[in-house]
Order: structure tokens, then C-alpha cells, then sequence
């Protein structure tokens, strides 16, 4: 194999694993929703950020593993994150 090859293979494979650890160019939010479900439904978030997705948003899963990409800004969204840190944190300190 040459020298040029082996390097090519080996880009690709970082660039992939990179994607996959980020979750994947997939889950990014294409838009933001107005859904607002009540906060005992949600189970988890993370904030994508450009460039690595187009949009700024919170995107929360539910307990059924459902997506909502949320408005970073939102009340609702705002008092959703605190809500999971906090019961997150509780979670922690019980371990």
C-alpha cells in the first residue's frame, strides 16, 4: 500500500470517529421546535453549537426518546436545562 493511500484510509477514519463521537452530522437540528412538553418527561440535553451543526440549540430527549430541538434562549428552555442539572446533581450526590 503505498504511502498516500495509507494516509488518505487514515484521515477518513479520524474524521468518522470524530463524527461519530459528536453524535454525527444526523442528530443535528435543522430547525427549532415550539414543542414544549412539562419537564418530567425529559430525561437528558445537550447544546449543539455552529459550525459543528448550522442551528444554536438545546436539544432535549424524553423519556421515550424522543428529539426536541428547543430555542437556547426560551424560557421554557432555560428552566428545562436547571430542572435536569438539578436532578442530575441530586442523582449524583447519591451515589
Amino acid at each position: 500500500m503505498s504511502g498516500m493511500t495509507f494516509f488518505s484510509l487514515f484521515l477518513v477514519a479520524v474524521l468518522l470517529s470524530q463524527v461519530s463521537t459528536q453524535g454525527g452530522i444526523s442528530s443535528c437540528c435543522l430547525k427549532i421546535s415550539r414543542t414544549q412538553v412539562h419537564r418530567d418527561f425529559l430525561k437528558k440535553y445537550y447544546v449543539q453549537y455552529p459550525p459543528s451543526c448550522s442551528k444554536h440549540a438545546v436539544v432535549f430527549t424524553t423519556i421515550k426518546n424522543v428529539r426536541i430541538c428547543a430555542n437556547p434562549n426560551s424560557l421554557w428552555t432555560l428552566t428545562s436545562m436547571a430542572y435536569l442539572d438539578g436532578k442530575n446533581w441530586q442523582n449524583a450526590t447519591k451515589i
